[in-house]
């Protein structure tokens, strides 16, 4: 597999005499186990010689220059640009753009970078599923090796925020950035203020989110009312070690069925510095965006309720998840799942749930904490499409539907390096699974997920005229859809 670096994940640019970060030595050392090839962009070689501190730019060159460069990659022309709605404003935009145009051409595989700009601009291009944070790409990396990787963290709990030591280590970056920390945090749990929270085996915390309730109430320094009910996410962190689990989603997800279900209007929360940087790109993902600014803070906001607007049914998923347009210009799918792969997806949903395993997390694997999620299957269609609507039919013991998707994208393909980085973020096999699975031309269904109030019965599904045993992808009208929907 060809793995193109970015500048930033080679060498931290603030500081050039820093030795190499432990993680990326891992990378090196696991890509060369695994005979992946890195390149560096020969823009990227350009970039730095326009340099003038001479210093910098031999110790910069002089890493780089370690590395091969792609050769003769495509040159991004300004029509393409345009085409691609890729912003440009100087040299560092060319440079982003191009690696992110390698990628999209394919002259390499994966991208990895730190810059969340260029991600930003991956999901526009719709190629995000390709460009990898370091600390995602050696994940990655581990599961490309068939590592076992073990899960000794809880699952989501609900607690009072005095029932955790507030002096763990993990609260210190917040302490930190927030002068008087431990004295809102002593305050906030005298008034029994709750968060909920993910620990690990010995019960230390390794992700929080800790929730308040506010209504009609400015948000920024202009000071400009939000009319409605308002959850804010008073803090909001996953510790670095369990980054890469797909913690931060899960909370999102709790946090938005919290939403649902007490019927709140709006969700925000605040976000500083560069800590914070791949938290403002998880919220983005959903559909939050920056209201403005409050003090120094960034503030980003999200509807929670489906505004009127001329979307698909894609992007107002994006945009107001977990609501989304469904109407008769949408294609609706029935899609069967064996058990014991609805139980991986959709844990949430699985035999556990109620039995004295239900919060033991080493039961479930970590693609169940996702949103977006990945479906593999051989079924000889190509009528499946983005923004269509996929509802998971459970066969065999069920035979019943409890959880629909939205259909981000959809390709077919017997390749492990087209497949393999594309749905890594989104499932839990192993490379040897995918291996397995790719003998022969199979159907990859990114998706994102949503569960249903309640759940399709067998009965219901006859009721809808929807009969015989359902071994395929079987697509159904609109009429149908909203009989087993809405009951209609």
């Amino acid at each position: 597999m060809n793995i193109l670096l970015d500048t930033n994940i080679i060498i931290p640019l603030e500081d050039t005499s820093r030795i190499l970060d432990s993680s990326f030595a891992e990378l090196r050392r696991l890509a060369a186990e695994q005979q992946h090839c890195l390149y560096v962009h020969p823009m990227q070689i350009a970039d730095i010689n326009r340099d003038k501190n001479q210093e910098r730019k031999t110790i910069v060159l002089s890493r780089l220059n370690q590395y091969p460069k792609i050769d003769n990659p495509p040159i991004l022309s300004e029509e393409e640009r345009i085409e691609l709605a890729l912003s440009q404003s100087n040299d560092n935009d060319k440079v982003d753009n191009n690696l992110l145009f390698a990628l999209y051409r394919g002259a390499i595989h994966v991208l990895v970078t730190n810059d969340e700009g260029i991600h930003k601009k991956a999901s526009c291009v719709g190629i995000q599923d390709k460009v990898y944070r370091l600390e995602q790409f050696l994940a990655f990396l581990r599961r490309y090796s068939n590592q076992v990787v073990t899960y000794t963290y809880t699952g989501v709990k609900e607690r009072y925020m005095y029932e955790i030591d507030k002096s763990q280590t993990f609260f210190d970056s917040l302490r930190q950035a927030y002068k008087g920390f431990d004295n809102w945090y002593q305050k906030s749990a005298e008034n029994q203020r709750k968060c909920w929270c993910i620990e690990d085996d010995k019960g230390a915390v390794v992700g929080i989110c800790i929730y308040k309730h506010e209504e009609d109430a400015p948000l920024d320094n202009d000071g400009d009312v939000v009319k409605g009910k308002i959850l804010k996410l008073c803090t909001f962190k996953v510790d670095p070690s369990a980054r890469g689990k797909k913690l931060g989603e899960r909370l999102l997800y709790i946090a938005f069925d919290y939403c649902v279900k007490n019927d709140i209007d709006w969700v925000y929360l605040h976000t500083y510095g560069n800590e914070q940087r791949t938290l403002v790109g998880l919220c983005e993902e959903y559909g939050f965006y920056c209201l403005g600014k409050y003090k120094n803070d960034d503030v980003y906001i999200k509807s929670m309720k489906l505004r009127q607007e001329n979307l698909g049914s894609l992007e107002s998923l994006i945009k107001y998840y977990p609501y989304f347009q469904d109407n008769d210009t949408v294609q609706k799918f029935i899609v069967p799942i064996q058990p014991k792969y609805h139980e991986d997806l959709f844990p949430d949903f699985s035999d556990l749930k109620g039995s004295l395993f239900e919060s033991d997390q080493n039961m479930y694997s970590c693609q169940g904490n996702t949103i977006k999620k990945a479906y593999l299957c051989h079924a000889n269609t190509k009528h499946v499409k983005k923004g269509d609507i996929l509802l998971f039919y459970r066969s065999k013991d069920r035979k019943s539907i409890q959880c629909i998707g939205i259909v981000e994208d959809t390709f077919i393909s017997d390749k492990i390096e087209e497949v393999f980085p594309r749905i890594a973020k989104r499932t839990v096999y192993s490379y040897s699974d995918i291996t397995k699975i790719l003998e022969k031309k199979t159907l990859v269904i990114l998706f994102r997920f949503i569960a249903l109030k309640k759940e399709i019965t067998s009965k219901e599904l006859h009721s809808a005229k929807i009969q015989g045993n359902i071994q395929s992808i079987r697509k159904i009208s609109n009429e149908q859809y909203i009989t087993l929907s809405y009951g209609k």
